[in-house]
């Protein structure tokens, strides 16, 4: 569901959400539920009899009071089943040269050894992947591929030439539910040296074999690229001379991640790994010219799910340790596997007004209680009264993993 949220679900770690720009590509209500209706009496004549007294007897289940259907009111039982819905995601992660060359400080503790930018990356992948996994269908795509640089040595690991260039045409692993295990699997493990993590930062390539895959799924699910990347981006799509791909920055990667999103309603999300606010990659060494911050705001933007709306100078989530890193992608896996029924979306439609207050739901057929706190407390309240829901806490890591049937119901003030 692509809109903006503003209720914060239960995470181990202090989760703020994304936000999408003001004018999104319009969405289906349906991205992240799928709500049947059922109508129900008892059939013994004092409030469903079928002899059009006093409720929805009478075959119009749109009426109410003496089934007569002046009022328009529904005051018969309401049922409904919401369905979770997984959306479809693809990890588009940066496997170049710099992700093992560069070491941080992933701790924060002068009294441990730094690691690679890789090692913490595998690590957050893997922590996600266990937390959100069975809640999407997701899949990876690395940029380049492993055929990158097939020449490589470890002494002489960047080869300068179209080979640190190349990238598959479709994702080691194509999008499926509950996929951590063989996402996993598919990369190269936390301590990948530099002639497993090798060539340039074809990101563009890397877009584009993701978006073609996600094109290729049921338009009816939600549909979500993170792209997660330590630079700016090179090789060029199209890219005549050596120095072309590697020393000049692909400025196609945000006209490609705008199209994406304008024209197939895919949503990207920028996450940035220790990146720098400064030009960098002047003259001839293996990267391009250019400031990659001001570059992957832009991405950011173009990709219709900046961080807090735009507003801030970072548009992007950049992270500097390995926390932040895991914090900016469990933002974000929160963000789009929602727990919202748009009501909206039902065939009776929301409650009519005096029906709100007696909405109920229910977890394997205890009652769900109905709380203010959704940050803090487990339960359901109302995104917006009487149109749309959220499920909370461990309701809502149920409702996502299938661990509970839920169901609801519409009620009537008391007769009398």
């Amino acid at each position: 569901m692509n809109r903006t949220i503003t209720t914060c679900l239960t995470l181990p770690l202090a989760l703020a959400l994304a936000a999408c720009p003001s004018d999104p590509p319009e969405t289906d209500a349906d991205d992240s539920t799928s709500i049947n209706i059922t109508m129900s009496g008892d059939g013994d004549g004092d409030t469903g009899d079928g002899d059009g007294d006093a409720g929805d007897g009478d075959g119009d289940p749109a009426t109410s009071g003496d089934g007569d259907g002046d009022d328009g009111m529904n005051c018969g039982e309401v049922s409904i089943a919401p369905e979770y819905v997984p959306p479809n995601v693809v990890l588009v992660v940066d496997a170049s040269g710099s992700m093992v060359i560069n070491s941080w400080d992933h701790d924060l503790d002068d009294q441990t050894p730094d690691v690679t930018r890789w090692n913490s990356l595998h690590g957050v992948v893997v922590t996600v992947m266990d937390q959100f996994g069975p809640a999407m269908n997701a899949g990876i795509q690395r940029f380049p591929s492993e055929d990158a640089c097939p020449n490589a040595t470890q002494q002489s690991s960047n080869c300068y030439n179209a080979d640190s260039c190349i990238t598959n045409g479709m994702p080691e692993v194509g999008v499926a539910l509950d996929n951590g295990a063989a996402i996993i699997s598919a990369i190269p493990g936390a301590n990948a040296n530099s002639l497993e993590i090798v060539g340039g930062t074809p990101a563009t390539r890397g877009m584009n074999s993701a978006v073609a895959h996600l094109e290729a799924q049921s338009p009816d699910l939600a549909r979500y690229v993170l792209l997660i990347t330590d630079g700016a981006a090179n090789c060029t799509p199209g890219g005549q001379t050596t120095f072309d791909l590697i020393e000049v920055y692909d400025d196609t990667l945000a006209p490609t991640v705008e199209a994406a999103y304008m024209d197939s309603n895919i949503t990207t999300f920028v996450i940035g790994i220790d990146i720098v606010d400064e030009y960098v990659g002047a003259g001839v060494d293996g990267s391009p010219e250019a400031n990659p911050f001001v570059g992957l705001n832009e991405v950011a933007l173009a990709g219709g799910a900046p961080k807090n709306g735009g507003n801030d100078a970072e548009k992007f989530f950049n992270s500097t340790n390995q926390d932040e890193l895991l914090m900016a992608l469990g933002d974000i896996f929160q963000d789009i596997t929602e727990c919202i029924i748009d009501l909206n979306s039902t065939e009776q439609g929301p409650p009519d007004p005096i029906q709100i207050p007696y909405v109920e739901f229910t977890s394997d057929g205890m009652k769900i209680p109905k709380v203010e706190d959704c940050a803090n407390e487990d339960g359901w309240t109302w995104l917006e009264e009487g149109v749309i829901v959220t499920f909370c806490g461990t309701y809502c890591d149920d409702f996502k993993t299938g661990g509970a049937v839920f169901d609801g119901t519409y009620g009537c003030p008391p007769a009398g």
